[in-house]
């Protein structure tokens, strides 16, 4: 019987945190095999403290070490990365770099990930939504490469004599919309600009809210979320307390959100609403 593995593939380090982080670390405790592929290095990310580049060569090395922590605290069987270079958000001079992520060809980057798929045998992948998140580009070419895996490890037959195991079920993340539906009037009545936050103010709350990414799949991470909290703060170049435009939602309406995550189920087809990555799979 094939041992259930959950492999999560994203973008940049701290994305397996800040993202389903406490999905990763609630089917870790469960004693699930959870391993962690991170397609860029991280360099094009901003750092507020540039001590924090004091014992480092650069700021790739330093995001390698904060992955590395933040590994611990959700309990990752094992982390792997690809050679790739963070592209930085759309229309940023990093997206033209030779080595950055968005310049590699989908299919090259899918055989890499398909590499991985064959060695680590996952039954369940999670990956980002095909809108990349919040709009990164990085995020959408992890969609796009990790969709084109997961089919060819679906479908490609094995020469050896041994058995092999294909995935059995491939997931989007899917951040509540409800949540930012809610955000956006509020900054606006507060004079803020919800087309223009983030620490460089290049995210659209407006149209990430215009989205659709349909949730099939909540998962409770309540009894997980300090391994999430510890992950995310593991992250510090990056890590501000969370989001900033959360803090105009009222917190009883944030409490409804922040002890799941959800996701969009996107093989097999699914209509019904779960509440297990492993749910119906013999």
């Amino acid at each position: 019987m094939q041992r259930k593995v959950l492999l999560g593939v994203f973008a940049h380090p701290d994305d397996e945190s800040f993202g389903p982080g406490g999905t990763l670390a609630h089917y870790a405790r469960l004693g699930v095999d959870v391993h962690v592929i991170i397609a860029t290095d991280g360099i094009a990310g901003s750092v507020d403290d540039r001590g924090r580049l004091r014992d480092h060569d650069s700021l790739a090395q330093v995001r390698s070490a904060e992955l590395a922590r933040a590994a611990v605290a959700l309990g990752l069987k094992s982390i792997w990365s690809l050679p790739y270079r963070d592209s930085g958000m759309r229309g940023a001079p990093e997206n033209q770099h030779p080595d950055a992520l968005l310049q590699q060809p989908v299919e090259h980057v899918a055989h890499e990930i398909l590499g991985y798929i064959e060695r680590l045998t996952p039954t369940v992948i999670i990956t980002h939504d095909p809108f990349g998140g919040y709009g990164h580009p990085d995020h959408v070419r992890v969609c796009e490469a990790t969709t084109t895996a997961f089919y060819l490890a679906r479908t490609k037959t094995s020469t050896a004599d041994l058995p092999t195991f294909p995935p059995r079920k491939l997931y989007y993340t899917a951040f509540p919309k409800d949540l930012i539906k809610v955000a956006v009037p509020l900054m606006q009545l507060a004079g803020q600009d919800p087309t223009a936050i983030g620490r460089n103010h290049d995210i659209n709350l407006v149209e990430i809210s215009r989205w659709v990414t349909p949730v099939t799949t909540t998962i409770d991470i309540s009894q997980t979320l300090a391994n999430k909290q510890a992950a995310s703060e593991a992250h510090a170049s990056q890590y501000s307390g969370g989001p900033t435009w959360l803090s105009i939602v009222p917190q009883s309406v944030r409490q409804l959100f922040i002890g799941r995550e959800q996701f969009t189920c996107v093989y097999p087809a699914l209509d019904g609403d779960e509440r297990d990555l492993f749910a119906n799979i013999a």
